[in-house]
């Protein structure tokens, strides 16, 4: 029951992320955070839905490094950067492939709505600041926060977390 309320406001947050990317290009740290407790809470109340907590946490250093290194070239925004590393630890190292396949099929998707977005500028008065505004005005950017979170909840169906949590339903249903 602690695990499903976990996931619920886990999937609150990344929508929240979303929205937040899309509106301001941010991703405010306390969501990060959040991600990161809400795990801590989750494995916690729920361990053997989860495979060992060192592939978490192996999960979340490696994806971290290769967030800092496209940080670095200018590739994503240091908020993505945290975002992604504390959803990695979500999808642990049995998911981390999934993650970040669907993260760049849904970060290419993306790339090419702002190329739609800057060459036709569907959008009159887009809020200062917010994605439209920036693509529409000539800047380059890409909301990643929405392929970070579209990547880590394709790869959770890779993971136990769910498979745990079918059973679980299966269980009570029967």
């Amino acid at each position: 029951m602690v695990l499903a309320l976990c996931l619920v406001i886990l999937f609150c947050v990344t929508v929240a992320s979303c929205v937040s990317d899309i509106r301001r290009m941010r991703i405010p740290n306390t969501h990060v955070v959040m991600v990161l407790a809400l795990f801590v809470v989750a494995f916690m109340a729920a361990p053997d839905a989860f495979h060992a907590w060192w592939e978490h946490g192996v999960a979340l250093l490696v994806f971290l490094v290769l967030t800092y290194v496209m940080f670095a070239f200018g590739m994503l925004g240091a908020g993505d950067a945290k975002y992604g590393a504390a959803l990695a630890l979500w999808a642990g190292l049995p998911g981390l492939m999934a993650y970040v396949f669907f993260m760049a099929i849904a970060g290419g998707v993306l790339g090419v709505l702002s190329l739609l977005l800057r060459k036709y500028r569907p959008f009159k008065n887009p809020p200062a600041g917010s994605w439209m505004a920036t693509v529409q005005d000539g800047g380059n950017a890409v909301p990643y926060g929405i392929a970070l979170s579209i990547g880590a909840w394709v790869s959770f169906f890779h993971t136990a977390v769910f498979s745990h949590q079918l059973d679980e339903l299966i269980k009570i249903i029967h």
